[in-house]
């Protein structure tokens, strides 16, 4: 008989997908009975996460998500896919999207690649339900709440609603890692601004999309990415820096098994 004893194998762990489906984010119009902005997001009770999410949040930009200690975003090294539905929408709405677009993609560093107009409405029915390791074209367009779940029993004093939807992989062993795959843009066409300028089509839907790229309101209301729009055409220092975090500057997202 051998003198060593045996040693039971610890059980291996397994990995399992996690996902998440964000809340609608509402943009106000600015008037007198508009909601505040909301307020960055608080500390834990822990130390450690207290300074990590230090490190992450400040007044004047704010993440949705954060998963071990990072935000969760595209992958900034594969191209973002886009569908415009302008069917509804100004004349003179598609040129805005393509701008907006443009303004995020050198933002964040992204490449976004345009596949064309699409009758698809933008609501909740278009992200997907189950993990998935392949991106959805991000639907960007006007529509109201007889059409979309996103604005539907929404105040008139609503501009816009984006909603996104992650997955990931928990290793089993503490670490966790996930991307956005996913987005849809709803802009009220009952609403009436300008095409260009402060307030205006072009400032809304670069508020979008800065919640496409996982940007949430931060408390500073002077920010474009404010809960009601300010009296600003583009993105703002915070804004900015915020983006940046999110984007092709903080590296390449990478889940194993993806």
């Amino acid at each position: 008989m051998s003198a060593l004893a045996a040693v039971a194998a610890a059980p291996a762990a397994v990995a399992h997908p996690i996902g998440h489906l964000s809340e609608a984010d509402a943009l106000w119009m600015p008037t007198p009975t508009t909601v505040p902005a909301l307020a960055a997001t608080a500390g834990t009770t822990t130390t450690t996460t207290t300074t990590r999410l230090a490190a992450l949040t400040s007044a004047s930009y704010r993440f949705s998500s954060i998963l071990d200690g990072a935000p969760v975003r595209w992958n900034p090294c594969q191209a973002i896919h886009w569908r415009a539905n302008v069917a509804r929408g100004p004349v003179g709405g598609l040129d805005v999207l393509k701008a907006a677009v443009a303004h995020i993609a050198y933002q964040t560093g992204t490449s976004w690649v345009y596949d064309g107009a699409t009758l698809t409405t933008p609501s909740t029915a278009y992200l997907p339900k189950t993990p998935t390791n392949t991106n959805k074209p991000v639907i960007i367009g006007w529509t109201d709440g007889t059409a979309s779940d996103l604005l539907r029993g929404k105040p008139a004093q609503v501009l816009g609603m984006t909603r996104t939807v992650w997955f990931g992989v928990d290793d089993g062993m503490g670490h966790r890692a996930a991307a956005t795959r996913a987005a849809v843009v709803a802009l009220d066409r009952t609403d009436h601004l300008p095409l260009r300028g402060a307030q205006s089509w072009s400032a809304t839907a670069l508020h979008e999309l800065g919640h496409v790229m996982g940007l949430d309101h931060p408390a500073d209301t002077r920010q474009l990415m404010a809960a009601t729009l300010p009296n600003v055409s583009s993105y703002q220092y915070g804004d900015n820096t915020g983006l940046t975090r999110l984007g092709r500057a903080a590296g390449c997202v990478v889940i194993p098994g993806a």
